[in-house]
């Protein structure tokens, strides 16, 4: 995150260094994914391979597509309520995540009463559409950085990207790299991402 906000620094003006909400947590979600690659060329072992995979699906895809995305429902629900000019308390936010959470897993899963105070650990989350930001962020990022593992030479373009700050609108932005956001390719290019993750890690897996 400080890269960006760096590079854009050295580049714009004080009212761009901040980029758009749309892409701002695409740099970080990069930078992880160009470290597990680095790893993955250094490492090959096939118990290393798997712990890496799993990481980046534990830390990076679940916790800020499914979280983040559980999040964005309990907070659309939250400006519902404040639409409908509704009164809000803490436990009637209290309330609203733990219902949250308990339809989103269904009967799979046994959530504790304590999982109804989870929406206080974030207060950014609710600074706006916070957790939307997460799967454009991951979607741009993901994209971007199998575009530069075909042709590295791509590295410069999304340098380019971070200089730009928010002197640029997202889609426009991301265009300097070659990704269209008015298509579902970008989408498409994760999906496939975490399916094949999905698919290593069974792979990898010795059958007991």
């Amino acid at each position: 995150m400080r890269v960006i906000f760096y590079l854009a620094g050295l580049h714009q003006s004080i009212f761009d260094t901040r980029a758009s909400l749309y892409f701002i947590e695409a740099p970080s979600t990069i930078n992880e994914l160009f470290v597990a690659h680095s790893l993955s060329k250094k490492e090959t072992s096939p118990r290393f391979t798997r712990w890496l995979k799993s990481t980046l699906i534990a830390r990076t895809y679940y916790h800020n597509f499914v979280t983040h995305m559980l999040e964005a429902v309990y907070q659309r629900e939250v400006y519902r309520l404040v639409d409908e000019q509704k009164p809000l308390n803490a436990n009637i936010l209290n309330q609203l995540m733990l219902k949250t959470i308990q339809e989103f897993w269904g009967e799979d899963v046994q959530v504790q009463e304590e999982a109804q105070y989870t929406w206080m650990r974030q207060p950014h989350y609710y600074m706006g559409l916070y957790p939307y930001t997460y799967s454009a962020g991951l979607s741009i990022a993901t994209h971007a950085s199998k575009l530069i593992e075909k042709d590295p030479t791509l590295v410069e373009a999304w340098k380019d990207i971070l200089k730009s700050g928010g002197s640029v609108a997202p889609f426009e932005l991301v265009k300097k790299i070659g990704i269209d956001l008015s298509t579902q390719d970008t989408l498409f290019a994760t999906i496939e991402f975490i399916t094949s993750l999905v698919n290593d890690i069974d792979a990898l897996t010795p059958m007991k």
